[in-house]
């Protein structure tokens, strides 16, 4: 089980249902924020929470643990091959690529993150560490109350609770290696 598989499985069953992010928190009684993160792998849900989202989407808890495909020890990722993932609102145009999806209990989710020109995001924490590494083109990057510069070649590692976002403000995509820490 990995923590893309959770969120994926919820959020098929979540719209094979057609019920919203809201409809589904209020059936579970949990916030629709942490359902959003879950949905987007940002936080791992607890055990009595994945039961509460079975019990609300009228399902067993194994299906939503249950794997999308076969796991390996090890994964190759070709370049351009990663697994475009769905997770930020389709507004943004951010176009994340899963770099090891398959690799079973990994301890970070890494992905190449692509963002267009002229795009940005609202604030948003996860839990665990993030780093971000930018490839191509340039970025300004939000952390907390700060206000960071990103060319190609910076790096930037951070906690995950701080309230964060990237913008790129130039006429150019940028692209950027992210890896999230899995917090237990």
């Amino acid at each position: 089980m990995e923590i893309i598989d959770v969120a994926l499985n919820i959020r098929k069953y979540r719209q094979q249902r057609k019920m919203t992010l809201e409809k589904l928190a209020v059936k579970a009684q949990v916030t629709k924020g942490l359902l959003s993160q879950v949905e987007n792998f940002r936080t791992l849900p607890s055990l009595p929470l994945l039961y509460r989202l079975a019990a609300a989407l009228e399902i067993e808890v194994a299906a939503l643990l249950a794997a999308t495909k076969d796991r390996r020890r090890y994964v190759l990722t070709r370049q351009g091959q990663g697994t475009v993932i769905e997770r930020e609102d389709p507004k943004a145009g951010f176009v994340y690529r899963a770099l090891a999806r398959g690799k079973n209990a990994k301890m970070m989710e890494p992905f190449q993150l692509e963002i267009p020109a002229k795009s940005t995001r609202a604030d948003v924490t996860t839990h665990g560490d993030e780093f971000i590494y930018l490839l191509r083109g340039r970025l300004t990057f939000q952390l907390g109350s700060e206000t960071l510069d990103l060319r190609e070649g910076d790096s930037l590692y951070f906690e995950g609770a701080i309230p964060h976002h990237p913008e790129n403000r130039t006429g150019k995509s940028a692209q950027l290696l992210v890896v999230y820490a899995i917090s237990a």
